[in-house]
């Protein structure tokens, strides 16, 4: 009898302990200075920007800007159709042959009114011939003159429309293209004309040239400069904002430690408009554009090393703030990475997401697995990307893959994120397993969503090794 009862209290111990999670942490696994190429976030380099001259630079130069998402290609609508009908694809062609095989994609933002030297027809000059209505504006602080069209004429909106519909063929939705910036209104495609005549686009033509947008990028991201919103009475900001939410689209901030708005008002760090960033990152990612980085330097908005002195803690808290996955430094990559090589690193992975996990647990009775998530980044990632287990026995050759379509990266918030999976063990063997984790960009991509472990955790195959869990299938 004593024997029978000490058998039981055994069995039932056993069970318990088995019912109990194998529990591994991960913490002491974790690096947070590995530099994570990751896709769909990262800086971008302005490669054409505002004309065809500044600021290329050299390919081993621009390969080497950590995370680079992509490049940013501004440009006069008349450099791309000098002839009506006519489109000089190589300015755009010729980038994506070069950067695609490196994971680097494109963002276009082709722009109609212009304040440089020798650009006094952004809008091409046989737009203007056609009767498309506008007129030659001094260019302030120059004696330049520029033609401003009349961004409402039936004319210009008809070749405007045109042009849109032809980009859109040839590039809308290709997985090299990270987005589009509607730049049809205002000095360098920013919404505005400050720099030139001064006068306001109204809410409905700016209506007008998203639905032209709208209506043929049906697949890309779109984005729209903050300053679309500009110096008009609140009952319109509130309808171009909601207008703007409905359509998906983005924002952009291109006045990121600009001396004047800084200065002009400190408080706000030079962010003029935070809470239009709050409305899209709750769909899309957002982009920022710093000051040129020659005039940051020049008038002491970025001072010391890496902007330790000045300029660097500003930064972080406006991406934090407006949770941006895109930023732009605005000038010689060379020059910039030389003068910030750690702050270039740093932005590489606090931009978006940077996705850990610091602890899993396995249920064998429950045939669970949770993960507790955490993302040090300032932005989630707003793409689903597949997520594996892979249980392999611990000397035998069995493994098997599982996918989790349950786990949706999107909900991966800043902060902690626990999530519970159901796994199919039925056909998994009593043994030892080594348990990993992979991520992919999708299902038929082979590039890997990097994690913040250490770079030896992780194997030719993309799985990072988290630990070892037992299965036994012999009790009841």
């Amino acid at each position: 009898m004593k024997k029978s009862v000490l058998t039981i209290i055994a069995f039932f111990c056993s069970t318990l302990a088995f019912a109990q999670s194998q529990d591994i942490d991960l913490k002491s696994f974790q690096d947070s200075k590995r530099v994570l190429e990751n896709p769909d976030k990262g800086w971008y380099h302005h490669y054409y920007d505002n004309n065809l001259v500044r600021y290329k630079g050299e390919f081993d130069d621009i390969k080497k800007i950590p995370c680079l998402n992509h490049l940013f290609l501004r440009f006069a609508w008349s450099y791309l159709e000098p002839e009506e009908g006519k489109f000089n694809w190589k300015l755009i062609d010729e980038q994506i042959e070069k950067w695609a095989p490196h994971n680097v994609k494109i963002s276009l933002s082709i722009t109609a009114c212009e304040t440089g030297i020798n650009q006094v027809y952004a809008t091409p000059k046989w737009v203007v011939d056609a009767g498309a209505k506008g007129e030659l504006v001094k260019v302030r602080n120059t004696n330049r003159k520029t033609w401003e069209p009349d961004y409402s004429d039936p004319i210009f909106i008809k070749k405007l429309t045109n042009l849109q519909k032809a980009i859109a063929k040839r590039y809308d939705g290709k997985k090299y293209i990270t987005s589009i910036t509607i730049a049809s209104i205002g000095n360098w495609g920013e919404g505005h004309n400050w720099y030139t005549s001064k006068k306001f686009a109204s809410t409905e033509l700016i209506k007008k040239h998203i639905d032209i947008y709208k209506k043929y990028f049906k697949k890309s991201l779109l984005v729209i400069g903050d300053e679309f919103l500009d110096g008009r009475p609140q009952k319109e900001v509130n309808e171009l904002r909601e207008y703007i939410k409905k359509n998906g689209i983005s924002y952009r901030d291109d006045s990121i430690l600009v001396h004047w708005t800084y200065h002009h008002k400190p408080s706000a760090m030079s962010l003029m408009h935070p809470q239009f960033f709050d409305d899209s990152a709750e769909y899309a990612p957002t982009t920022l554009e710093m000051q040129h980085y020659h005039a940051m330097k020049a008038e002491k908005d970025w001072v010391g090393k890496n902007g330790s002195v000045f300029g660097a803690e500003i930064m972080y808290k406006i991406i934090a703030r407006t949770q941006c996955t895109y930023l732009g430094f605005h000038g010689d990559a060379k020059t910039f990475l030389e003068d910030n090589p750690d702050y270039a690193k740093e932005m590489a992975n606090k931009l978006g997401y940077w996705l850990f996990i610091n602890k899993i647990s396995f249920n064998q009775n429950e045939s669970t697995i949770s993960v507790e998530w955490e993302n040090r980044g300032v932005a989630r990632p707003y793409k689903k990307y597949p997520i594996y287990l892979k249980l392999k026995k611990i000397d035998s050759d069995f493994e098997k893959v599982i996918r989790i379509k349950e786990a949706d990266t999107r909900t991966f918030t800043k902060g902690i994120v626990n999530q519970t999976y159901k796994i199919d063990i039925s056909d998994i063997p009593t043994g030892k397993y080594e348990i990993s984790i992979r991520l992919k960009e999708s299902k038929k991509s082979s590039r890997i969503v990097e994690l913040g472990f250490k770079a030896d955790l992780r194997a030719t195959d993309g799985f990072y090794k988290l630990g070892s869990i037992s299965i036994d299938k012999t009790r009841p």
